[in-house]
């Protein structure tokens, strides 16, 4: 029986499903915010403070592409006044609309509130981004463990020159805010190993 996208995820966060882990699953998850808001044709600053935008963009995205899920929020957003909550009430209503199709993924710095904040509205990924001090990452790695989140470090695969992976595998940054739609695609195909 083939596993859902979530129950992969699950199956990562437990150390069963990636690099080193028992199983070989990958999730392959774009950083196209820029794609997103161009696909849902929404102006980047209200894109990024709307939670509806936000959502059905996101939900544009996984649509267009079909990754195996997508970011809602990274580091570089967090400074848009209104980004983080409306990159919480998106996450809420994605984990609704996606069901166990797609993984949600917050890329954050170590901030203990922003990442229980995520964790309360559904992600199914932490990823830590910048320096942490040794007890914070101990606390979300717990943080996770208990919701059953993956807190692992993502392969990273770059845009122009994808190739396969197991694992939370992530584009090696943002994607430029040109990209286009095939680009992403191939990159998710590739990654997977033209699955």
């Amino acid at each position: 029986m083939a596993l859902s996208t979530r129950a992969k995820a699950q199956a990562i966060a437990a150390g069963r499903g990636g690099p080193g882990g028992g199983g070989r699953h990958t999730l392959a998850v774009p950083l196209a915010p820029h794609l997103a808001a161009r696909i849902a044709e929404r102006p980047w600053e209200a894109f990024l403070t709307d939670p509806t935008q936000l959502a059905n963009g996101l939900g544009d995205l996984l649509d267009a592409v079909r990754p195996d899920g997508v970011a809602v929020t990274l580091p570089s957003l967090a400074g848009a006044d209104g980004h983080r909550e409306a990159a919480l009430e998106a996450t809420r209503r994605l984990r609704v609309s996606a069901g166990d199709d797609a993984v949600l993924v917050a890329v954050l710095r170590a901030d203990l509130d922003d990442v229980k904040a995520f964790l309360d509205a559904g992600v199914d990924g932490i990823v830590l981004e910048g320096p942490a001090d040794p007890g914070a990452e101990r606390t979300i790695a717990n943080m996770c463990r208990f919701h059953r989140v993956m807190a692992v470090s993502p392969v990273r695969v770059a845009l122009d020159a994808p190739a396969p992976a197991t694992g939370l595998v992530l584009t090696d940054g943002e994607c430029p805010a040109d990209v286009d739609t095939t680009t992403v695609a191939d990159w998710v195909a590739a990654v997977r190993g033209g699955v």
